[in-house]
């Protein structure tokens, strides 16, 4: 009867490997902590609209906190951070930008709509970025810039 007490015994117990640690001063410990969690993929990170500080976790890459927006009641930098960025970008367009994308737009749907092949379709959008390159180096004035893109 005492050996399969014996064998029952040594079955519940399990091994684990412990680290130990001795740390001089609360410095020492924050900054391996600090390090640990780097380690593992935890970086702080400052967010781009109200500037302060948050975890970003591993996978992930954001650059808005989940934290109320200054001047709001209810939305998080992250939701109101993503429009202000989408507005900036296209506030700040040329014209020879925004008739690329009208002509890219149109290039696009012809071929979702299957009435160009997907070849044609590269083919038309690099020379929309030849066309949209020569106008932002001044090689052809506007109205030249136009008529080409409406060819598209």
């Amino acid at each position: 009867m005492s050996r399969s007490l014996t064998a029952r015994s040594k079955a519940q117990w399990s091994m684990f490997i412990a680290e130990k640690a001795t740390f001089n001063s609360l410095t020492d410990f924050l900054r391996t902590e600090f390090y640990r969690g780097l380690a593992v993929g935890n970086a702080p990170r400052r967010c781009h609209n109200c500037g302060k500080y948050f975890l970003l976790t591993a996978g992930y890459n954001t650059c808005y906190c989940n934290n109320i927006a200054p001047s709001e009641t209810e939305r998080t930098c992250r939701k109101v951070g993503a429009h202000r960025k989408e507005a900036q970008g296209k506030a700040n367009r040329t014209p020879a930008q925004v008739e690329y994308d009208r002509a890219y737009n149109r290039l696009k749907q012809r071929k979702n709509r299957k009435k160009i092949s997907v070849e044609e379709w590269n083919a038309s959008v690099a020379e929309a970025m030849k066309v949209l390159e020569q106008s932002e180096q001044g090689k052809i004035n506007d109205e030249e810039m136009r008529k080409r893109f409406e060819a598209f």
